[in-house]
């Protein structure tokens, strides 16, 4: 999950010309706060830690009051940063809304737990089949890369599954309105994931792509660090940001690294090299000499 959150703040990011560049240090908003998309999935997260398995109902247990907390959770980033670039506010919150499957498909032991607990939008929704299958889509993304963690496997499974096939170069699809826009969104996200090598050129890709969208940069993040992991200067400065700002969270994230098997918060800071301590003295000395 610390990659859904580096997509989420590199997202604030990705409209400057030229994006900041990643190097050895992320580039850390400081006024960033763990609220919208970010806060909506960690909350989901501790839903399902707290839900005993087979969490068949987990479902029914999220709508009612839950939801719409959700949503005024996404509504909080949503409305401030997408009205600017004028987007449509509906199809940026049910953007926003397919975020929420990364921690479901993270945390489930099966397929069919997956799919099962995946959220549903109400039945009056005008695409809900659509966005259904944009929900089912990304938790078993984040399925098959957590059991498989093999990126073409990981995207053949989900073109036979689903039909959704990346693009054979890295150029975003343009939607077309209406259901078309949860299928466009979808094909972006495997095509970066198809392009990319690493979490740090995922990002990268998707800034290349012309993305601006939070959601896509969340997802994105979160298939890349469950695929290829977080640099680890990277997974501790975000770790220590997220102990500064919201303790509550921090050990929620370590209740589901230790759910799935897998460790990426990083509280220790990495050593230096071996030869940092001879390297200075050599410098030293080649300054002193000339």
């Amino acid at each position: 999950m610390l990659g859904f959150i580096l997509g989420d703040m590199y997202s604030r990011t990705s409209g400057f010309r030229p994006p900041p560049r990643l190097g050895k240090h992320f580039p850390l908003a400081p006024d960033y706060q763990l609220r919208g998309r970010t806060g909506a999935a960690i909350l989901t997260m501790e839903t399902l830690l707290d839900t005993p398995y087979p969490q068949k109902k987990f479902r029914a247990l999220i709508y009612g009051a839950f939801i719409e907390r959700q949503r005024r959770l996404f509504a909080e980033q949503v409305v401030i940063g997408r009205m600017e670039e004028g987007q449509d506010l509906a199809i940026a919150i049910d953007l926003a809304f397919i975020s929420t499957a990364v921690p479901i498909g993270l945390l489930a032991i099966s397929e069919e737990i997956a799919l099962l607990t995946t959220p549903r939008p109400t039945q009056t929704h005008p695409h809900q089949a659509a966005l259904s299958q944009a929900l089912d889509c990304t938790a078993m993304l984040m399925f098959y890369a957590k059991v498989i963690r093999q990126r073409n496997a990981v995207l053949e499974h989900i073109g036979h599954q689903f039909g959704y096939r990346p693009q054979a170069g890295l150029v975003a699809r343009v939607g077309h309105g209406g259901e078309d826009d949860y299928a466009t969104f979808m094909v972006n996200v495997m095509t970066c994931i198809a392009h990319s090598g690493s979490f740090k050129e995922a990002l990268e890709n998707g800034v290349r792509m012309g993305m601006r969208d939070p959601a896509f940069f969340c997802i994105v993040g979160a298939l890349a660090s469950t695929l290829w992991g977080v640099p680890k200067p990277w997974a501790h400065e975000i770790s220590r940001f997220i102990q500064r700002q919201h303790p509550h969270y921090l050990q929620i994230l370590l209740r589901g690294e230790a759910r799935v098997g897998r460790r990426q918060i990083n509280l220790e800071p990495p050593k230096p090299p071996l030869c940092a301590p001879v390297k200075r003295q050599v410098n030293r000395f080649l300054k002193w000499a000339f």
